[in-house]
């Protein structure tokens, strides 16, 4: 007995090594026969970290895992991951697998799949990897098998993620959080199959309006699959979407194109608190203690084939609020006598066939009366669309009847609208044929939020409705210390609302006072502490779908630290930019006149492009309110006097609504009758170099400077000017990061430099001043001045060239020639050097 069990244990022991060996041996060549079938003729690459085989897990079946599998799209989504799986299990029949003539699979099971699907904006989708192949029929002999046979048994999600996007129809939804497990016997020709799955958050956005935002569903289901002829019917199944209990009944065919269907889906409850529970939480606060009145009907129908958009299965939905009240226990008033009836239905067939009515949508707030409808058919081909609007809203009234936390809002809108026609009226203009009547107006309307303190108050605002226009009458408002009034007409407001047309119109504007920053600072976020980093504000974008003529008429703007008085011109909105024609002001004791543009045709560069004429401004305030004249001429705070000022110039506009910069590029032209200069570093310099007081102050009279920008570098052409009591001449640049290389041509007396003359045998006869050469380099913040030995050389040799000419031109002759053998001497260049430095030290 003790030898049998020996035995027994034994081969027991042999069985599981084999077991764990096996799949080993094979491993090598299986995992490469797998990575071989699918990457060929994919256009994608796919990978993965690792690949295990095992007999142990899933015995007496093969268990195959992938961890870290991935699937990279190659052009024209080149890079971009479509699919990445955490881990992939899947276990198949260990005996078909060994006779490799129909391998059966058990069980998948999927954790952490990312999967990203697109559809790019010339309908190209990023999951269609597999090239189109021309089909070869194979006649198969008789009881040759299938290759590949699945038998699931069960199918697992676990954590899943799925992202969709499609840009011809400015679309996108996704799913986070998804799990879902299904157990049922496949290889039998029926069975049921039992669902259970649950989505932590559906997200649905259509031409950027959120119409789901983080719904949770859950799904437990009994299916009914005739696997024979693909047919399921849904038995027992319980549907809760965002909060509201629905369930479906019917059947569900697969056909060779398209599916054949007989559903039904409705709320299994009909109490109008549930119908609430849709409204994103944001939107409705306390649900759970509201207290509410009504019944409610909802459901949808399908029934027939479903092929594409063009061949359809009639579909019904129907949503029917009766009698529903809304009261918040802490809150004084409810909205009462809420009525909503609307109806989608479509017979089948074209999407085009859908008959859209809502019969009534009706509330009353604090006995104030709102009343809407609305029919719109063949949506595709010809948009008809028939409804109004009348009532009242009482914004007091309605904080008084939903919680808005920290919102402060009142005043009073009332409406009264009518709209019957259809696009075709539109888009060929036969405004005749066209109803489009009515008047919107709004008294004493106020806002405020916790992001928005300053917050907008709208005095009074009309608005007239005609089939060819809005006419604004009446806009007057004010935005934190800012006032707008406005009035004028919008054109093609039609085809803007329902087709998205270019909104034309004329606007006039009048401000007496608009302080920019203020409205800057609103579009960005508040200050954070000094660890953190801040989020821009973000660019400033302009529509393209607008085309506005715009007279403006401001008293007074701040922009920056400048005041801006009196501006008047034309701005014309047109094509993703702002033009500026003629925009005149007074700023900094002057004027200007400004023509140009603001360009954010590309989103992510705008652009400013502007010709400037700029009259007798005060140069020091220029500096103390524009910091951009404060990083190209830094000298301009010590600086009094007033200049003129022609320049053109194009930037890219950053994230701060300033230019960049590095791409500030132009040119133009700079005078003035007088500047005084006092207190700057380069001036500081001169003295301690030059030993004299009087170049503390600097008097630069009757220039005419002409520069250029290049890449925000300033480039300043040669210039003559009458400063420290004589002439000089001044040229040179000043890059981005505010380093100057200037050569300014100082007048010198002829005795500092006779020793010079001295060393070159030599001397200088008595005479006017001499210009010489003193470069001013390195940083704004401490220059380097010095004296060019060059120059001296230079300057040595035309004084001895012109004594020489008194002697005849043999004596010039000779005299050149012993100069110039006197300069090639190394002895003489040694000299040379020292007298320069004993120059600048008669400088220092």
């Amino acid at each position: 007995m003790t030898r049998f069990l020996k035995i027994f244990l034994g081969i027991i022991a042999g069985i599981f090594l084999l077991l764990l060996i096996l799949p080993f041996a094979f491993k090598g060549k299986i995992e490469a026969k797998v990575k071989d079938v699918i990457n060929e003729d994919i256009h994608a690459t796919v990978g993965w970290d690792r690949f295990s085989l095992s007999l142990i897990r899933h015995f007496p079946n093969l268990s195959m895992g992938l961890e870290g599998l991935t699937v990279v799209n190659d052009a024209p989504f080149a890079g971009d991951t479509l699919v990445k799986v955490g881990n992939f299990t899947l276990s198949v029949d260990l005996m078909s697998a060994l006779r490799g003539d129909a391998i059966e699979v058990k069980s998948i099971w999927v954790d952490h799949p990312v999967i990203n699907l697109k559809v790019d904006a010339d309908s190209i989708a990023n999951w269609d990897i597999v090239p189109p192949s021309e089909e070869v029929e194979v006649e198969a002999e008789e009881g040759e098998a299938a290759s590949f046979e699945v038998q699931l048994q069960s199918f697992q999600v676990s954590n899943g993620a799925l992202s969709y996007s499609d840009a011809t129809m400015d679309f996108s939804t996704s799913l986070k959080g998804v799990n879902a497990a299904m157990q049922g016997d496949l290889t039998e020709s029926y069975t049921t199959i039992e669902m259970d799955s649950d989505i932590e958050a559906l997200d649905l956005v259509f031409e950027k309006v959120k119409y789901i935002n983080a719904a949770p569903i859950d799904l437990t289901a009994s299916i009914g699959a005739d696997m024979d002829n693909m047919v399921f019917t849904f038995e027992d199944n319980e549907l809760n979407f965002s909060g509201v209990p629905l369930f479906m009944e019917g059947t569900l065919a697969l056909l060779e194109e398209g599916y054949d269907m007989d559903l039904r889906l409705a709320a299994s409850e009909t109490d109008f608190k549930t119908l609430l529970a849709l409204v994103p939480a944001e939107y409705m606060k306390d649900v759970e203690g509201l207290q509410t009145e009504g019944s409610m009907t909802l459901e949808a129908t399908a029934k027939g084939v479903f092929v594409d958009a063009d061949h359809l299965p009639a579909f019904n939905f129907l949503l029917h609020v009766m009698d529903g009240r809304i009261r918040y226990p802490d809150l004084p008033k409810s909205i009462d006598d809420i009525q909503v009836h609307m109806v989608v239905d479509n017979p089948g067939g074209s999407m085009d066939n859908t008959l859209t009515e809502i019969r009534s949508f009706h509330f009353e707030l604090d006995n104030n009366p709102f009343d809407a409808h609305l029919v719109v058919s063949s949506p595709v081909s010809n948009a008809t669309f028939k409804g109004g609007m009348k009532g009242s809203v009482d914004f007091a009234s309605l904080t008084q009847a939903i919680p808005l936390d920290s919102i402060e809002i009142k005043g009073l809108m009332t409406a009264d609208l009518t709209l019957d026609g259809d696009y075709n009226m539109v888009e060929q203009e036969r405004y005749e044929d066209l109803q489009a009547n009515g008047l919107m107006t709004l008294k004493g309307f106020e806002f405020r939020s916790p992001d928005f303190p300053t917050g907008i108050l709208i005095s009074e605002a009309d608005l007239a409705f005609t089939p060819r226009y809005m006419e604004l009458k009446t806009f007057m408002s004010r935005v934190g210390e800012s006032d707008f009034s406005l009035k004028g007409r919008l054109e093609n407001y039609l085809a803007y609302a329902l087709q998205d047309g270019t909104l034309k119109g004329t606007l006039q504007h009048v401000s007496k006072y608009i302080n920019s920053n203020e409205l800057m600072a609103m579009s960005g976020e508040e200050e954070v502490v000094a660890e953190e980093e801040s989020e821009p504000m973000g660019k400033v974008l302009v529509p393209a779908n607008l085309d506005f003529v715009v007279s403006t008429q401001i008293d007074q703007l701040l922009y920056d630290q400048l005041t801006l008085n009196n501006i008047n011109g034309q701005l014309i909105v047109k094509d993703a930019r702002i033009l500026m024609q003629a925009l005149r002001t007074n700023l900094l004791d002057g004027n200007m006149v400004m023509n140009g543009e603001y360009n954010t045709q590309d989103t992510l560069k705008p652009f400013v492009d502007f010709d400037l004429a700029i009259n007798t401004v005060d140069l020091n305030q220029a500096a103390q309110s524009f910091t951009m004249v404060e990083s190209m001429m830094p000298i301009a705070k010590h600086a009094n006097g007033r200049v003129s000022s022609k320049l053109k110039f194009s930037s890219l506009i950053g994230d701060d609504f300033s230019p960049v910069l590095s791409t500030f590029n132009g040119g133009g032209q700079l005078s003035s009758n007088e500047i005084e200069i006092s207190g700057a570093k380069v001036q500081t310099a001169l003295v301690s170099m030059l030993k004299d007081e009087k170049y503390g102050v600097a008097r630069a009279r009757d220039f005419l400077v002409n520069f250029s920008i290049d890449s925000g570098n300033v480039h300043v052409e040669p210039f003559d000017v009458n400063v420290f009591g004589k002439k000089a001449n001044i040229s040179g640049s000043q890059s981005l990061d505010q380093t100057m290389d200037f050569l300014i041509k100082m007048p010198v007396s002829r005795s500092e430099i006779s020793s010079v003359a001295g060393l070159l045998g030599g001397s200088l006869p008595a005479g006017e001043d001499i210009l010489i050469g003193v470069n001013i380099t390195g940083p704004v913040s401490d220059p380097k001045l010095s004296l060019s030995t060059e120059e001296l050389s230079n300057v040595v040799k035309e004084e001895v060239r012109k004594e020489a000419e008194k002697l005849g031109d043999e004596v010039i002759k000779e005299a050149e020639k012993k100069l110039d053998e006197l300069l090639e001497d190394e002895e003489t260049k040694e000299k040379l050097e020292e007298a320069g430095k004993k120059l600048r030290d008669l400088f220092r």
